[in-house]
């Protein structure tokens, strides 16, 4: 090998693999304002937001392109191995996750554009009071995942992959309560069933990100955490 060559490659490398991180926290960064519009439309009925959303999804179309042509460059041209292939693995799969909770935002906008069509007058917004609870829980979820992303934190990574046990229980609170608005008035029954489905997402969007905060402690750490429960990940990290 040529005297220099190894550390020009390593260079470009290091400058090629830093793109590509900017490409998912950009991606990321996209996903929290897409499921903040999103839940904005759903529990509000704001149309507005509802433009604003789908007209993002032409950023994050472009963005994703941008970062599967990126990987597949690194991976063919510089062929990593060890730390540095479990990071690219790490980013590659927070591109995914990303690329579903830009999925789930869309599906969330749908709804929130058939509701305000089809919205029954009888049926109140606080139906959907309980989307907007969950709603902030899973996108500050969304945050720490990026957040340790961007960081390489274990101990952001750690908080995020516990996934809060208030969250299921919040979900459960909700589905009871939205039982009782039935039985209350059974013509309000698509509108339930409309909180109901917003609610199923956002849950949704909550494990992604929990998956992106297990995917950064694996390559930043090299331990699998990803079949853990929060007890056996606390044992894994001696937090007990």
């Amino acid at each position: 090998m040529p005297k220099g060559k190894g550390p020009h490659i390593l260079s470009r490398f290091d400058g090629d693999l830093g793109e590509f991180r900017q490409l998912v926290l950009d991606t990321g960064q996209l996903a929290i304002e897409q499921v903040q519009l999103a839940c904005q439309a759903v529990t509000t009925g704001d149309m507005h937001s509802v433009a604003r959303a789908r007209d993002n999804f032409r950023d994050v179309r472009d963005l994703d392109m941008d970062l599967l042509e990126s990987n597949i460059n690194l991976l063919a041209i510089y062929h990593p191995v060890a730390s540095d292939l479990r990071f690219m693995i790490m980013l590659s799969r927070t591109a995914y996750d990303l690329e579903r909770i830009h999925q789930e935002a869309l599906r969330l906008v749908d709804l929130a554009e058939s509701h305000q069509q089809h919205r029954n007058p009888m049926a109140g917004r606080e139906i959907f009071d309980d989307v907007l609870f969950l709603a902030e829980t899973a996108n500050a979820m969304l945050a720490d995942a990026m957040n340790a992303v961007s960081e390489s934190s274990t101990d952001i990574g750690l908080k995020v992959a516990r996934r809060p046990p208030e969250l299921e229980r919040m979900a459960e609170g909700a589905l009871r309560r939205l039982a009782t608005y039935i039985m209350q008035d059974p013509r309000i029954i698509q509108s339930v069933i409309d909180a109901t489905v917003a609610l199923k997402g956002l849950e949704r969007i909550a494990d992604h990100a929990v998956s992106i905060g297990r995917n950064v402690i694996l390559a930043v750490s090299g331990k699998d955490v990803r079949h853990l429960n929060a007890l056996n990940l606390d044992r894994a990290f001696l937090r007990v």
